[in-house]
């Protein structure tokens, strides 16, 4: 009888000591669990991010892959041109320049005349370097008609315009004047918000190097006015990178 106690007592030991060890592998395999969904999720993320990078630079690719088809179909509509560069009728001739400067950029326009000018027919030459006279007041005129159509009516016209000044004009004082002229306080009532941001955006983007001392004394002027309209968060976004670009310019 004198054993009963002793055995009761090994077994309630026993029986805690079970006890114990389960809740350990319980707790062992909660913390397991915990830690390969972890690793499992954070797979499952990266694998996504993967995706999505990859995805992206699919988008990219097949972009620049229609971006290139659309460039070589220009450069032969404008090589179609070249012969009416040489014509003896001057409206012709200043025609064929007017498609060629809508259909090329800047750059472009600009390496094709650079190039013709070289040409061995004199007529071409001739032409040519009245094409860059000719161009500058047909590139003068569009500016102007861009710049206006930033604050179209039109969604598509207003980012055609804004997309086409920043590729085009970024480096052109004039262009950064005329859009410095939009926020004048007697113009900037005018603009509706997209117009806004469509000019502080061109004017953001542009070259720090184009803006000379007067369009950077205008921008000081004009540049507080807007920032107290107290506009959305997107318009001062902007405005800020635009403060920011005429601070690189001040110190060219």
């Amino acid at each position: 009888m004198s054993d009963l106690p002793s055995q009761k007592s090994w077994l309630e030991r026993a029986t805690t000591a079970v006890g114990i060890a389960g809740s350990l592998v319980t707790v062992a395999l909660t913390a397991w669990n915990a830690q390969t969904k972890q690793q499992i999720d954070q797979r499952e993320a990266d694998l996504k991010m993967q995706t999505a990078a990859l995805d992206a630079e699919l988008r990219r690719r097949s972009t620049s892959v229609e971006e290139s088809k659309e460039r070589v179909e220009r450069y032969k509509w404008v090589y179609g041109l070249v012969p009416e560069l040489s014509a003896a009728d001057g409206s012709k001739r200043n025609a064929a320049l007017a498609m060629v400067r809508l259909a090329l950029s800047k750059e472009e326009a600009e390496g094709l005349l650079a190039g013709l000018q070289q040409s061995p027919d004199e007529q071409v030459r001739k032409a040519a370097a009245q094409g860059v006279a000719t161009i500058a007041n047909i590139e003068n005129a569009e500016l102007v008609r861009l710049v206006s159509q930033v604050n179209a009516a039109g969604a598509d016209e207003r980012r055609r315009a804004t997309g086409r000044l920043q590729r085009d004009f970024n480096d052109s004082a004039e262009a950064i004047s005329l859009a410095l002229k939009l926020l004048d306080a007697s113009q900037v009532d005018k603009l509706s918000p997209s117009g806004l941001i469509n000019v502080l955006y061109f004017l953001s983007r542009t070259d720090p190097r184009a803006w000379t001392p007067t369009e950077i004394a205008a921008a000081n002027r004009v540049l507080p006015g807007v920032r107290a309209r107290n506009a959305g968060p997107q318009t001062q976004a902007e405005l800020g990178r635009v403060e920011d670009t005429v601070k690189a310019a001040g110190r060219q």
